[in-house]
């Protein structure tokens, strides 16, 4: 087994896992499919199974552990990379789940020891989890995109596959990815699009929106009553920051009927197309400089 993966537990036969992932970092900078992962770690049951050591793989001077107290007690949390393993009700297949940070260093090292446990445990199916910014209103489900190595992932997900365009920098998702899909096995990526003019999480409606479509993918009942929660509180928090600024109500107006013309038939297409602004709403930003630390919590 590769030298960095520590055992939490005895793997035993699993059946047709199908491995979910989310890493905080590039693809995901407040956490809100990490926070996913977690959730479904949570309502499911999940049983810990492996993690990744992280000592070679961060700048603990970057990515520093965090002290806490526990009872009487000091300690440490490091850097977490956890496998966990579960049986949600309602499907026939297992899930290995996996919840991460994107490392500074040794990426294809740290990919090397996922794709050991992806082996091990016999899991050649795969959904990655991301955000990305885009011009869609805060008052909205966050629609969701998909990338995939096959067309049956449309099916599944009732969403279309689009041609991707982008060349340039990238994450660790995405080299994670390309090196499944070059192993020939089936890999889909799903993508929360949430509101580019909010940088705070987080984001409570993208992780809604994923729960249910890895529910509808996989014939899953995730209950959501935890994050029903957080978007009321995220939402009541954003309305009171936007109601002194008629311009950025507006704004948000805009978005708001842009996004329910094009989603009137379909609500699991893609973002509005309406690009970015840099003129983001004296009032927002206010909002975001007095809440950046005080986003909602998985």
């Amino acid at each position: 087994m590769h030298e960095q993966l520590h055992l939490l537990d005895e793997v035993k036969p699993l059946r047709d896992p199908v491995f979910i992932c989310g890493f905080t970092g590039w693809t995901d900078s407040h956490g809100a499919a990490n926070g996913v992962v977690q959730y479904l770690a949570e309502q499911w049951n999940a049983k810990p199974l492996a993690e990744i050591l992280p000592e070679p793989y961060y700048d603990f001077t970057v990515q520093r552990p965090r002290s806490r107290n526990e009872g009487m007690t000091r300690v440490l949390d490091w850097p977490s990379n956890r496998f966990s393993v579960a049986s949600p009700e309602g499907a026939d297949r297992d899930f290995l789940l996996f919840s991460g940070i994107e490392p500074h260093l040794r990426w294809r090292s740290f990919i090397d020891a996922i794709v050991e446990m992806l082996e091990y445990t016999r899991s050649t199916t795969s959904v990655t989890l991301g955000v990305q910014p885009g011009a869609v209103p805060h008052t909205r489900n966050a629609p969701v995109s998909l990338s995939a190595s096959d067309d049956e992932f449309e099916s599944q997900f009732g969403l279309r596959i689009p041609v991707s365009r982008y060349e340039g920098p990238t994450g660790l998702m995405s080299v994670l990815n390309l090196r499944l899909r070059a192993m020939d096995w089936r890999n889909a990526s799903l993508w929360a699009i949430v509101p580019h003019y909010l940088n705070v999480g987080p984001n409570p409606n993208a992780m809604a929106s994923l729960v249910r479509m890895v529910d509808r993918g996989y014939h899953t009942h995730t209950s959501l009553d935890g994050i029903d929660t957080l978007i009321e509180d995220f939402n009541e928090k954003l309305d009171s920051a936007l109601e002194p600024s008629g311009e950025a109500a507006a704004y948000v107006r805009t978005l708001e009927e842009q996004y329910d013309a094009q989603h009137a038939n379909d609500d699991t297409t893609g973002p509005v197309d309406l690009g970015r602004t840099e003129d983001i709403l004296g009032d927002l930003e206010e909002f975001l400089r007095g809440h950046r630390d005080d986003g909602p919590k998985a």
